[in-house]
Formats: structure tokens, sequence, C-alpha cells
């Protein structure tokens, strides 16, 4: 399994290295990215934690952006500290000559040589990536994990007559994709039929209980799959309108079954309440998706402020 470190200056490029993060997550698989390095548990010498990080890296990614240098309250360069995590992640990567590739986020160009420390070498001289925000976001980042590709590829093995280990990463990664649709689509869908089914069928109860169903579950549900996988949009609006398409199906057949009625719906007015069931539910999921990214960047916002 590959295994790629994103260095970033909180102060100077979270927002952007978050969205970098999801990206290369959603493609390689979650546990193939690690990024936040310097959250070290109390205690523990940052040093040694950076080391031995580094010790299973394949790739570093350098995200600079306009302030990567970083200043400190007396306005010294925080680069030229000893002690500056960037740095050290840096100069240790360089040392056991692990792949740096520098990622120029919305604008910032590279550092010059003198605005560096001595130990960092040439690393000014490599080719630099550029990710901006806005509609080149999409082909930058797939530009990025061409290059991450090469890397990987140049340092993988073909053992007897198998694919490179980069190939069988990314199908695992396509299973796991297949877990994580029955984690947070079927799942809830179970729920959902359950629901209907105790609520409807069962003990004919007020619709209402029925809306807020549809309304809570895929909102836990798409929360959560942010929360805890950090998937991007195009994932949670795919099992979104899946589970409100297939789940108004399983509740319009079940209740066919129940009460011997047509299954498909007779009037406009049974078409449109379906349709209503539909976009609440998928609408519900992104909702809870959406909070979920929203109450990620709120925390790296104050992250980088303190």
């Amino acid at each position: 399994m590959p295994k790629i470190l994103i260095s970033y200056r909180r102060s100077d490029s979270s927002a952007m290295t978050g969205r970098i993060f999801d990206r290369l997550s959603h493609y390689y698989g979650e546990d193939s990215v690690f990024m936040d390095v310097d959250s070290i548990p109390i205690g523990i010498d940052f040093r040694q934690h950076i080391q031995e990080t580094l010790r299973q890296t394949d790739v570093l990614i350098a995200v600079i952006g306009a302030n990567w240098l970083g200043h400190n309250a007396a306005g010294a360069t925080r680069m030229h500290d000893k002690t500056d995590s960037v740095r050290l992640e840096i100069e240790t990567a360089l040392e056991r000559t692990i792949r740096i590739i520098p990622v120029l986020v919305d604008g910032a160009k590279m550092p010059a040589s003198s605005e560096l420390p001595p130990e960092f070498g040439n690393f000014v001289f490599l080719n630099a990536a550029e990710v901006t925000t806005g509609r080149d976001f999409r082909s930058q980042m797939d530009r990025l994990i061409g290059a991450i590709d090469q890397s990987l590829a140049g340092s993988t093995q073909v053992i007897s007559g198998r694919a490179p280990t980069a190939v069988v990463d990314r199908e695992r990664s396509r299973r796991a994709w297949l877990i994580e649709g029955v984690r947070y689509a079927v799942v809830p869908l179970v729920l959902l039929l359950v629901a209907h089914h105790v609520i409807v069928n069962a003990f004919d109860l007020s619709t209402n209980y029925l809306w807020t169903a549809c309304t809570v579950v895929p909102f836990i549900f798409g929360f959560a799959l942010f929360w805890v996988k950090r998937r991007g949009e195009g994932q949670a609006f795919a099992f979104a309108i899946a589970l409100g398409v297939v789940a108004v199906a399983g509740m319009t057949v079940s209740q066919s079954l129940n009460s011997g009625d047509p299954i498909m719906p007779q009037t406009r007015f049974e078409w449109w309440d379906n349709i209503n069931f539909a976009a609440v539910i998928a609408l519900s999921y992104l909702v809870g998706h959406a909070v979920a990214r929203a109450l990620r960047a709120i925390l790296r916002t104050k992250a980088a402020k303190s």
C-alpha cells in the first residue's frame, strides 16, 4: 500500500490542503494519505515522530502557499527555525531521498534559495505542480495524481508476474468504495425500509413519522460519510441519489404487497408523493455531508489560528 504524506503549514494553506487531501484519499484510499503529522501526542519527541512517519512514506507532497516560509511573532522566518515542523519534514525527506513533489497553491511561487535553510539543497529546483481553486482544480489534481503514480510506479516492483503495488492498491481502493457503499448506502436503505414497514404497514401511523425518518436517517449517514471517511461530493451525490430512488421504490413495493394495490403509482398525487420522498432522502443525505464538511473547515480554521 503506498504511503503519501502531505506537508503543509496550517497558517498558510489549511483549506486548500484539505481539498487536496480529500481528492488524494478518494483516489488512493484513506489509509494511504496522511497529513497533520505535527499533531503529536504530549510527551513524544516530535523529531522522532516525524522521522518514524517519513520512514514509512513513499512520496511527500509539499503544499506551498504565499506564507509557506512562515513568520513568528518577532517577524523572523519560521523556516529557519530548526524546530519548525515543516522544515523538519522537508529536511528528513531529503535525507532519506524520499520523492518530494512541491505543490504551489493559489498562485504561490517557489521560494528562492536564499530564503531557505542550506540543508534544503536543490529543493528550489524541483519541478512543482500547481493547484488552484475554481474550474481548473479537478484537471490540476489529475495531473498531480499522474505525477504521484509515476513516482510510485518507479519505486514498485512486479512480483511473480503480478501488477505493480500501485495498481493493486487502486484495486483495493475500489473494493473499499464498495464496502463503503454497503455501510453508507445499503445500511440506511434497510433502516428506511424497516421504518416504512413499521410506520405504514404494521401500525398505520401518521406519515409525519415517516417524513422524520426519511430526513434524519440520510442526514446521519451523509454526515458520517465525510466525518468518518472524508469522502467527497461526488461519492456523496451518487449515494444520495441511489438511496432516494431505491428507498422509495422499495417502500412502494412493500406497501403494494401489504395492501394489494398496484405497484406503480396510479395518480398524479401518488407520483408526486414518491418524488417528494426521494428528493427529501437525497437532499437530507447531501445536507448531512455538507454540514460535516463545514464543521471540518471550521475546525481547520481554528487550528490554523491557534
